[in-house]
């Protein structure tokens, strides 16, 4: 979690061109590491799941490995604008799976009333 949640860094207004062109890889696999100086650096990946039929089977792997996909380093100032980004389009995301879930109440309170 994120001690100050009003965290806020005044930035122009960058519009990435051609994201229709790139692949998007469904990550589930998430390394941060930060430096000595202010930098972090982000390794994602994905892991897929082992091939098992049973939890005895599953607790002989002390690890899962998982396949790098990329890496890259970020300056402090660039990452508070990262977890600024990731924090406004969760929630966002949040409000409308919310307000989605209200609306299903409202009918089938509705649809029990009749």
């Amino acid at each position: 979690m994120i001690d100050n949640p009003q965290l806020s860094i005044d930035m122009r207004t960058v519009v990435l061109e051609d994201t229709d062109e790139l692949p998007m890889p469904h990550i589930n696999a998430f390394l941060a590491q930060s430096g000595i100086a202010d930098d972090f650096f982000i390794t994602v990946g994905v892991v897929l799941p082992p091939d098992v039929t049973s939890m005895e089977e599953l607790d002989k792997y002390e690890s899962i490995p998982a396949k790098t996909l990329f890496r890259f380093a970020v300056s402090r100032l660039s990452m508070a604008q990262f977890i600024n980004a990731l924090r406004f389009q969760y929630y966002v995301q949040l409000s409308a799976e919310r307000a989605e879930e209200e609306a299903e109440r409202r009918a089938a309170a509705e649809a029990k009333e009749e």
